[in-house]
């Protein structure tokens, strides 16, 4: 049996499979798959390198690191996905703080918009200070 997926679902496969395969498996490859070569990423042209690029450095800083998607909605052109980042901050200095060996979650909103199956752009809301001042101050 064959089952098609609508194209809500589809938009919601397709960055749960940026989550699972680009920022928890390093598989950045799959980037030339996922974003357009005129990938649009707050605002500033980036093409699929520019997502590569933050993968690379955030995995160069925290590992273990994994990202779950906590919701998603969609429809015809704009998937959301509700998310949460935990790693573990080991690497290398983040923000000016050295290692300090503390592991950290936080969450974000992305939201994309897909063309002919490929993602032309992207707003991201993360609170990256939430997660600085964990690795300041400890967890919450």
């Amino acid at each position: 049996m064959t089952v098609t997926l609508g194209r809500s679902e589809a938009l919601m496969a397709l960055a749960r499979r940026w989550f699972e395969e680009g920022w928890n498996g390093g598989r950045l490859e799959v980037a030339e798959e996922i974003f357009a070569p005129d990938f649009v990423l707050s605002g500033k042209r980036v093409g699929p390198a520019g997502p590569q690029r933050s993968v690379r450095h955030i995995r160069s800083v925290f590992d273990p690191m994994r990202v779950t998607v906590d919701q998603q909605i969609a429809d015809e052109r704009y998937v959301v996905s509700h998310y949460t980042a935990r790693g573990r901050h080991t690497l290398a200095p983040y923000r000016g703080i050295d290692p300090t060996g503390r592991t950290v979650e936080a969450s974000g909103v992305q939201i994309w918009r897909v063309e002919d199956g490929r993602v032309v752009q992207d707003w991201n809301i993360f609170d990256e200070w939430g997660m600085v001042a964990q690795l300041r101050d400890g967890p919450r």
